[in-house]
């Protein structure tokens, strides 16, 4: 079997060789064809960590040419799904990924789902590198009673429909039958949550917002968020009658 490496600083990125048989002969036909051949190198997923990887590759490389594929139809990942719409200047880098993919050398490929559009071990057979680089997509669930009742969301599904993500375009969260939202998790992420749900939706037209995420946000009726941590979670669910609106900012 060929290696595998987990790479550092990311949680889901990890590369494949292929898989090679090493005689006397046969290294050196290798040898000679790697010196002749360019490597040719697949990235399975198009955000923040598959294009500076394929940005690595073409930089570090002469002749290496990058396929990077997607399930989604659009690149660059969290950038385009993940930053809040009201922070441009973070999303500034998808001009340097632009670059990457204008590449005459990189191609993008979407709607291609690993698993069943095509196999790892076709990948594998095809490519000299497969690294994998695709992000968490599931929420972490703590296990207590009711968390999953109508008014609870995730961060990743909320900050998805606010964003437009196609996976979260029908999520339709109920925003008029309240005037307060509980934001669990203190990080970047929900700050990002709170400060939507109140910002002043004239400011949010000037911003790439999701338009149906837009009209939602015109008509809330919440006027108070409360950021917690778990074990004021765990306190305020006993009080399901009186905040019907969650935000649960915790992944896998």
């Amino acid at each position: 079997m060929g290696r595998r490496l987990l790479l550092p600083h990311t949680r889901r990125l990890m590369l494949f060789l292929r898989p090679m048989r090493y005689s006397a002969s046969a290294t050196a036909t290798a040898t000679a064809g790697s010196l002749r051949d360019p490597l040719h190198v697949c990235v399975v997923g198009s955000g923040p960590a598959g294009f500076y990887t394929a940005e690595k590759m073409l930089k570090g490389r002469e002749g290496v040419r990058v396929d990077i594929i997607d399930r989604l139809p659009t690149p660059f990942g969290l950038v385009r799904s993940g930053v809040a719409p009201d922070h441009p200047e973070t999303k500034i880098v998808v001009n340097q990924f632009s670059r990457v993919a204008a590449n005459p050398r990189c191609s993008f490929f979407g709607n291609v789902t690993l698993g069943s559009d095509l196999s790892l071990s076709e990948l594998r057979k095809t490519y000299d590198v497969v690294v994998l680089a695709y992000g968490a997509e599931s929420d972490r669930s703590f296990g207590i009673p009711g968390e999953d009742l109508r008014g609870i969301h995730s961060a990743r599904e909320f900050v998805w429909w606010y964003n437009g993500h196609p996976d979260m375009c029908n999520l339709a969260p109920d925003l008029t039958n309240t005037d307060s939202a509980v934001v669990l998790g203190q990080g970047n992420v929900a700050l990002d949550v709170a400060r939507i749900l109140l910002r002043c939706t004239t400011e949010l037209a000037s911003t790439d917002i999701a338009d149906y995420a837009l009209d939602a946000l015109r008509s809330s009726t919440i006027r108070f968020t409360w950021l917690g941590d778990e074990a004021q979670y765990r306190q305020l669910a006993q009080q399901r009658n009186y905040v019907k609106f969650w935000v649960i900012t915790k992944c896998v």
